[in-house]
């Protein structure tokens, strides 16, 4: 990777944006991008730990003084997508790129750590931490592996992700499940091909097959004490070849909820009814689980604190009645930790996050670090 800045004083945020922008990795690939963390970092004169859970760093700004723990969570991998794109910095790496603003809110702790660095705080610890791999839902996971992270008493998680649709630099928030928990499944049934004209000499998946999707769509039906979604994304039966009969199917979907119990339970259901299924049929059957994630649950005192401390430096909050159906790998860390997620507005004609002509707002930077420092300077003093 290109050069950045030799000293704190001149760090520029969005230089440092665009540049992790050019220069994008997927998730589990995340090494020249946590290299170039920590080498600022060290610019500022903090001294970061590297290599937590993969390509994880924290660095620790301990006030010596006592006080609360506070930890502030930024991630930083990248997404298999064509960039369509016409700025100066666009994606160096074909097929890669920053769609979902893991640039910008990186940029927004790496911001926050130079202020850090000449400003520490007057109590307590702040713990900055960068996460790779949150696309995939495996990075907080591993990183919470390692011992000492595990075993750090913080008091509370902060988290922010940028959202189009919504005014520039507002902040959108809700008390309770914030995101969704949602997993992918692959279930795949294996029977036995035979000759079309003879189908009764093999053992064909195809009504297991429209039994499961049947099960599947009507899964919101039976877990009615919670915001439930199911969405079958793709099915394949057989070969496409007129004189076989089918001895394989596979299905997938996307499950989703608003409460983690629930989720689990459909999650057990599913496995149990594909399992029966297809013993019944004298199927063998798998099922597997992708990019599992679980919901995102603010706790009472740090929605309060976003709130009190968004509004002290000026910014409207827009609290939101439901929960977002996507997920946020964040949700791990406030599985473990009390801590709140939000979004900050990227503005309401934005390009959609995911698509290939987004890009993150500069802008947001000076308002995340600026909440996210505001946060800080009431819990740990200046």
């Amino acid at each position: 990777m290109d050069k950045v800045s030799e000293h704190p004083q001149q760090f520029d945020a969005t230089q440092f944006r665009r540049h992790l922008h050019q220069y994008p990795e997927l998730s589990l690939h995340e090494a020249d991008t946590a290299a170039l963390i920590n080498k600022q970092l060290c610019t500022f004169g903090l001294e970061p730990k590297t290599d937590i859970g993969g390509h994880g760093i924290v660095c620790t700004i301990d006030s010596g003084n006592p006080g609360v723990t506070t930890l502030f969570r930024a991630d930083f991998d990248a997404l298999p997508i064509h960039e369509k794109n016409s700025h100066s910095h666009c994606s160096k790496h074909d097929g890669v790129m920053h769609a979902c603003g893991h640039d910008g809110h990186t940029a927004s702790l790496m911001a926050v750590a130079e202020q850090l660095s000449l400003n520490p705080p007057a109590s307590g610890k702040v713990l900055l931490l960068f996460q790779p791999a949150e696309e995939i839902g495996t990075g907080a996971a591993n990183m919470l592996e390692n011992s000492w992270l595990s075993e750090q008493n913080v008091d509370q998680v902060f988290a922010y992700h940028n959202l189009p649709g919504y005014p520039l630099n507002s902040v959108i928030i809700k008390p309770g499940t914030f995101t969704c928990a949602s997993t992918g499944v692959t279930i795949e049934l294996e029977g036995k091909t035979s000759h079309a004209a003879r189908p009764e000499n093999g053992i064909s998946p195809t009504t297991a097959m429209l039994e499961i999707i049947r099960y599947l769509q009507a899964m919101p039906e039976r877990y009615a004490e919670a915001f439930t979604l199911v969405t079958v994304i793709h099915a394949t039966l057989g070969e496409e070849a007129f004189g076989t009969s089918p001895g394989y199917a596979k299905i997938l979907a996307t499950l989703r909820s608003d409460n983690n119990n629930v989720f689990n339970n459909m999650k057990q259901d599913l496995c149990e009814m594909v399992s029966a299924i297809s013993a019944k049929k004298g199927l063998e059957c798998s099922v597997s689980w992708q990019e599992s994630f679980n919901a995102a649950v603010n706790a009472t005192e740090p929605y309060e604190i976003v709130c009190q401390q968004a509004k002290h430096i000026g910014l409207d909050i827009e609290d939101i009645d439901a929960p977002m159906r996507w997920s946020e790998y964040v949700a791990e860390f406030l599985l473990k930790w009390p801590g709140a997620l939000f979004c900050l507005g990227s503005g309401e004609a934005h390009p959609e996050l995911h698509n290939p002509d987004y890009d993150f707002p500069d802008e947001l930077i000076a308002t995340a670090s600026k909440l996210f420092l505001s946060i800080i300077r009431r819990l740990h003093g200046e």
